[in-house]
């Protein structure tokens, strides 16, 4: 197996420190309290807090299980993710069509 086909990246040590599992459902309601909060942070805080969450969830995933709290914020990082790529993907073949069109150089 080649080892780049691992996400180099872990659910942080401060989760367990407050007692959260994000394979499992919120075993508590303060535990539920700031899985939300913090879901809801990490989804407004911008492209790193939406591919924070993707993470997340894909390390979760590859452990067994994932909690539907998470994944129903993890499905909607990826939808927001993937309309921000695909904007991005239109826009560069765009601009390369239009300096092809226009019989300029890409690269110099």
């Amino acid at each position: 197996m080649n080892k780049f086909n691992v996400v180099p990246f872990k659910a942080p040590e401060t989760f367990e420190r407050y007692g959260i599992d994000w394979k499992r459902k919120a075993n508590s309601e303060p535990e539920r309290l700031l899985r939300e909060a913090f879901l809801t942070y990490e989804s407004s805080c911008g492209a790193n807090g939406l591919v924070s969450l993707l993470l997340l969830a894909i390390v979760c995933r590859r452990q067994g299980a994932i909690a539907e709290d998470l994944q129903g914020a993890a499905d909607l990082a990826e939808i927001i993710v993937t309309m921000k790529l695909r904007k991005h993907q239109d826009d560069v073949l765009e601009m390369l069509q239009s300096y092809l069109a226009r019989g300029e150089a890409i690269w110099s």
